[in-house]
C-alpha cells in the first residue's frame, strides 16, 4: 500500500484524521489515483480536504508481485481472481490500516474491480460492513449483462474446466519494458501512432475523445497496464456469460467438489449494509449504466445513484479525464463530507 498521511494545504488540526482507502481497478495501480497531479487527482484532493489517504494495490500488479514462498514464475502464484482479492487481501488491508491508525472505521472509494472486490468482501464477510463509514463506487462492476467493450466481451467465450485452469493461472499484461516501453514510444506527443493509443483506451472503456489528455498518454502508459492475473479477466467473462454476480466457475466436477453444486454460488447482496454511492459514466462500455442500475436494485442498504454530467464520459475518464476534477473528484469529496441523503446527478 501507499499512503498520503496529511497535506500542508489541509485546514484540519486533527492528529487522527479520518481514513479513506482508494482501491484501483483491473490492470491499474495506486498510481492512477495521483497521476493527474496535485490539485486534480482524487488522492491529493482528499488529502487536502483533511483525510488520511491510503492507496491499495491488488495482487499481481507492479507493486504487488512478491510472495513469502511462491515465485511469480510459478503458475501457483497466479492462481487467483478478484474473489481472492476480496476475501483475503482487502480485509487484510482494512485491518492493517485501522490497527495502524487506531481507528474503528474508514471511507472506501473503489474504481471498477476495486468495487467488485468490495462487494465480494461485504457479502462473504459481512462483519466488515461495520468498518466502512461510506463507500463510493466509481464505474461499479458486479453485473456485466450489457458490456459493449470488445476487450471485455472477448473473454465471454473463454472455455472453462480443469484443462483451461493451467492456462488461466498466468500473468495478464504485466508491467514490463516489453509491454510498457513500446506503448510509451507509440503514444509520445507528435508520434503518428498516438491515435492508436487513444483507440486502445476507447475500445476498452468507451469513446471520449474530448476528455483524453494527449500529452499525458506517455506517462499513463508508463504505468498502465500495471498487471494482474488472467484468471481475474476470465472471471469477469463468466459474469458476462451467466448474467449473474457469482463466484468462480471451475466447471461441473470441480464445482461439485468445491461448492457442493454444479454451479458456483451467487454473492449475497442481502448482507451488504454499508452506505453506498454509485457513480456511473454515461458512455462507459465496461460498467454500463444498465448494469449499474441492476446493482442499485440489488443493494439493500442506503444507496444513491449518480451519473456524471458528460454524455461521453467513459470507464477510464474516472482516472485520466481532463475535467476529472470538476466532473467527478470534487463531488466524491463532497459525498464523503455530506454522506447519503438525496439522489444526485452531476
Amino acid at each position: 500500500m501507499h499512503r498520503i498521511p496529511y497535506s500542508p494545504l489541509s485546514n484540519s488540526t486533527e492528529t487522527a484524521r479520518p481514513v479513506v482507502f482508494l482501491q484501483h481497478g483491473l490492470l491499474c495501480s495506486s498510481v492512477d489515483w495521483v497521476i493527474m497531479g496535485p490539485g486534480k487527482s482524487l488522492a491529493y484532493l482528499l488529502s487536502d480536504a483533511g483525510y488520511d489517504v491510503w492507496l491499495g494495490n491488488s495482487r499481481g500488479n507492479v507493486y504487488s508481485s512478491k510472495h513469502q514462498s511462491l515465485s511469480p514464475s510459478s503458475s501457483k502464484f497466479w492462481a487467483f481472481s478478484w474473489h481472492e482479492m476480496g476475501v483475503y487481501d482487502l480485509p487484510a488491508a482494512i485491518d492493517y490500516i485501522l490497527h495502524y491508525t487506531d481507528q474503528t472505521d474508514m471511507y472506501y472509494v473503489g474504481h471498477s474491480m476495486g468495487t467488485t472486490m468490495f462487494y465480494v468482501l461485504m457479502s462473504l464477510k459481512p462483519e466488515y460492513n461495520a468498518k466502512i463509514r461510506h463507500m463510493v463506487a466509481l464505474a461499479p462492476v458486479a453485473f456485466l449483462r450489457n458490456t459493449k467493450s470488445l476487450f471485455a466481451v472477448a473473454t465471454k467465450y473463454a472455455p472453462k474446466g480443469l484443462l483451461t485452469e493451467l492456462v488461466y493461472n498466468r500473468p495478464f499484461f504485466s508491467n514490463t519494458k516489453y509491454v510498457n516501453g513500446p506503448l510509451r514510444t507509440l503514444c509520445k506527443t507528435g508520434a503518428i501512432t498516438q491515435g492508436l493509443c487513444t483507440n486502445i483506451i476507447f475500445q476498452i472503456g468507451g469513446f471520449s475523445s474530448n476528455q483524453i489528455n494527449q500529452t499525458m498518454l506517455p506517462i499513463i502508459f508508463t504505468y498502465f497496464p500495471a498487471g494482474s492475473s488472467l484468471k481475474a479477466w476470465a472471471h469477469y467473462g463468466q459474469l458476462m456469460r451467466s448474467g449473474f454476480f457469482r463466484q468462480y466457475d471451475y466447471g461441473f466436477l470441480r464445482n461439485l467438489l468445491k461448492y457442493g453444486n454444479t454451479k458456483p454460488p451467487d454473492y449475497n447482496f442481502a448482507v451488504i449494509t454499508s452506505p453506498v454511492s454509485l457513480i456511473v459514466g454515461q458512455n462507459d462500455w465496461l460498467a454500463t449504466p444498465e448494469d449499474a442500475g441492476l446493482l442499485r436494485q440489488s443493494l439493500p442498504g442506503p444507496v444513491t445513484y449518480s451519473t456524471v454530467k458528460h454524455s461521453d464520459f467513459n470507464h477510464f475518464d474516472f482516472l485520466w479525464a481532463i475535467d476529472v476534477k470538476t466532473l467527478v473528484n470534487e463531488n466524491v469529496v463532497d459525498i464523503l463530507k455530506v454522506g447519503l441523503g438525496k439522489e444526485m446527478s452531476y
